[in-house]
């Protein structure tokens, strides 16, 4: 009689513990499918280029507008570059097939304004203007960091934080040539599509770091 109640207990201490094995696995398994649908909804989340765009660099562009540049003036210097992109649907930026160059000769104090699309430069126009002030070029030398580089930059920096809020807005893209205190930068801003909210990123187009916005 007790060896049958011995192994009555056996049967049922085995069965307990098998039970919780099972409910460890249950548990564990719950926990990694949490996971796995946590990372799934956060890589849902991140916002890329879109890859169906035929798009140039603005580099890339830069060697089209200034071959036709210096064709217009020999002294023809690079002063500021422009790009628009927009979300074409959630988590995915399109635009930026069109970059407008602008050169300065200091010999005839105009300005030259050009478009490149694709592999195309063209011409857009050549604007007389009188300088009241000096004119600074960028050291191409300093630029080190591409557009594209740039565009990720802002919206790692909560560029693609105002996107989910904003999607319908604008981002635009900008090469501003280096103040007397500071140097080369990327200006990345998105504007929504009423003007109302505006978000920018200023990225040192040379180290590719981040520069932090002074506090009004």
């Amino acid at each position: 009689m007790r060896k049958l109640m011995s192994r009555k207990i056996q049967v049922a201490v085995i069965v307990i513990l098998g039970l919780i094995v099972v409910g460890v696995y249950v548990m564990l398994g719950g926990l990694l499918l949490t996971g796995r649908g946590t990372q799934a909804s956060r890589r849902s989340y991140i916002t890329y280029l879109d890859p169906g765009v035929q798009r140039v660099s603005a580099r890339q562009a830069y060697a089209q507008a200034q071959t036709l540049a210096q064709k217009w003036q020999a002294d023809a210097q690079l002063v500021g570059a422009r790009a628009s992109f927009r979300q074409e649907k959630p988590g995915v930026i399109g635009g930026g097939q069109t970059w407008s160059f602008q050169f300065f000769s200091p010999s005839t104090s105009q300005l030259y304004l050009l478009s490149v699309q694709g592999k195309q430069a063209q011409a857009e126009s050549a604007v007389e203007r009188r300088v009241h002030a000096e004119v600074t070029s960028v050291e191409v030398a300093q630029w080190q960091v591409d557009s594209e580089e740039a565009l990720l930059f802002f919206l790692s920096h909560g560029g693609e934080e105002f996107l989910r809020k904003h999607p319908e807005a604008a981002i635009n893209l900008q090469l501003v040539p280096p103040k007397k205190d500071g140097g080369l930068i990327w200006l990345a801003s998105g504007v929504s599509q009423a003007g109302r909210a505006v978000f920018f990123v200023q990225i040192d187009a040379q180290t590719g770091s981040v520069i932090p916005q002074e506090s009004s």
